[in-house]
């Protein structure tokens, strides 16, 4: 791989040592993402106000979260669970942004890449990461492609949320959930343990 290739401005093998630190391995998702994010960037320019979202929960945040200042804690980064492989950055106060997504009509041209993202040609190991690298990093922009937008509406609420405590749990929680916090309403992911007494 060329030692002067460069993601966002950050020498790509720097930028794997990064990705593996954060994200537990070295990610084709992620790597395809970082494009994704170059083009969308590129088209907007820069925003005082940069807000993305990502339209997948797979690979994608974390691709926005170690390139920008946007993060799913800090609320820059919104999150849908829509199983599509596109991110939107935009100015959160104008609402101007630019669309990437992955050319569909180019996948068959790069046999890896798309064996890789339509999950077909491999039923045990996935190819080596180096070399679907080298076949993402080899096509430039030409698998991405991108487009303006504008934001029909702001994706994240930026009053504050009023709190309260669950009549229940006594746990405190956004009292936009209704009376009782969402575990008390039959909503939660967890089971009591062996102290059941403190929800008594």
């Amino acid at each position: 791989m060329k030692s002067d290739i460069c993601i966002l401005g950050e020498p790509v093998e720097d930028f794997f040592v990064r990705m593996e630190e954060f994200h537990g391995y070295r990610s084709p998702g992620i790597l395809v993402g970082s494009l994704m994010l170059e083009a969308a960037l590129q088209r907007i320019g820069h925003v005082p106000y940069l807000n993305v979202v990502t339209e997948t929960v797979v690979c994608l945040p974390d691709a926005v979260q170690l390139l920008t200042p946007c993060t799913y804690g800090n609320g820059f980064l919104q999150v849908l669970d829509w199983g599509k492989f596109a991110l939107t950055a935009y100015d959160r106060d104008s609402l101007d942004g630019a669309r990437a997504w992955l050319n569909h009509d180019l996948l068959t041209d790069y046999p890896l890449i798309n064996s890789w993202f339509e999950r077909t040609g491999y039923k045990r190991e996935k190819p080596p990461f180096s070399e679907l690298a080298e076949e993402i990093l080899s096509t430039g922009p030409e698998l991405i492609r991108c487009q303006e937008v504008k934001l029909l509406h702001p994706l994240k609420n930026r009053r504050p949320m009023p709190t309260g405590r669950c009549s229940k749990c006594g746990e405190s929680y956004t009292l936009h959930h209704g009376s009782r916090c969402p575990a008390c309403q039959g909503k939660s992911y967890y089971s009591l343990g062996a102290n059941k007494e403190l929800y008594a």
